[in-house]
């Protein structure tokens, strides 16, 4: 589109300045009429192209903002376990759990404070027991950070919709201000892949929360990651992949 307004702009001025030639050249009032319509046009075309350019400069500030959060967002999960020494050290603090405190209270879901230790539980036990395990982390689409209340409703809502989805040995997380984490106990990626879907499914057609829509990022253990941290690496730049594309997408890890 921009092209062609430059072309039209060009063209008309150069009919503008073509008959403003031969009008002053043959003293004939009636070039010197068209060529200042053609310069009116040339000015019109003009106007459109630098609105057309600031509007895109505008888009891309936008996105170039939003990528900067959503990249801030990501370095707060990842330095989660920066905070754990070791898989042993997360492993002795599981028993000492209180599950009734441990809940955050807009989602429903466990804190993130918890989510290494989980993480590391499950990657550990994946290893003893040679079984699959994924991580999928969903992030709220179209979400104004600075609105806490409707950070939180939104929330409740992919909380709720993960609580009924998972199942009992799966484990859910909120992971960030409009980002929740699911933790899949013996699964690889067609099952990863599947649940996450349900849980998007549902937020389409739920009545009352049909405006929700999230992106996802999956990563599965042994395939894409073979420890905690850089599972969690892995399934954060799937999301961040997905969000990149466009909102309402689901994106999968990459392999090495």
């Amino acid at each position: 589109m921009k092209d062609r307004y430059l072309v039209g702009s060009l063209a008309a001025g150069f009919v503008s300045l073509t008959l403003g030639v031969l009008g002053n050249a043959l003293d004939l009032t009636q070039f010197g009429v068209v060529a200042g319509l053609s310069g009116f046009t040339a000015a019109v075309f003009g106007a459109a192209i630098g609105a057309r350019t600031h509007r895109d400069s505008h888009a891309a500030t936008l996105v170039a903002d939003e990528r900067d959060r959503y990249r801030r967002e990501l370095d707060s999960l990842t330095a989660i376990f920066g905070g754990t020494a070791t898989p042993d050290q997360s492993l002795a603090l599981a028993p000492s759990m209180d599950m009734e405190t441990a809940m955050d209270s807009a989602s429903g879901l466990l804190d993130q404070q918890f989510f290494s230790v989980l993480v590391q539980q499950r990657v550990a036990a994946a290893r003893r027991h040679l079984q699959p395990i994924a991580i999928v982390i969903f992030d709220i689409d179209g979400l104004d950070r600075n609105d806490a209340a409707a950070c939180d409703r939104a929330l409740g809502a992919l909380g709720n919709t993960m609580i009924k989805t998972l199942r009992e040995s799966d484990a859910a997380c909120r992971v960030g201000a409009t980002m929740a984490a699911a933790i899949l106990e013996d699964t690889a990626e067609a099952g990863a892949v599947w649940a996450a879907e349900r849980i998007r499914g549902t937020l389409h057609h739920e009545s009352g929360v049909d405006s929700i829509t999230v992106s996802a990022g999956i990563a599965c253990y042994p395939t894409h990651a073979l420890g905690a941290t850089e599972l969690i690496d892995r399934a954060g730049a799937a999301l961040e992949t997905a969000r990149a594309l466009g909102r309402d997408r689901l994106e999968i890890a990459t392999s090495d």
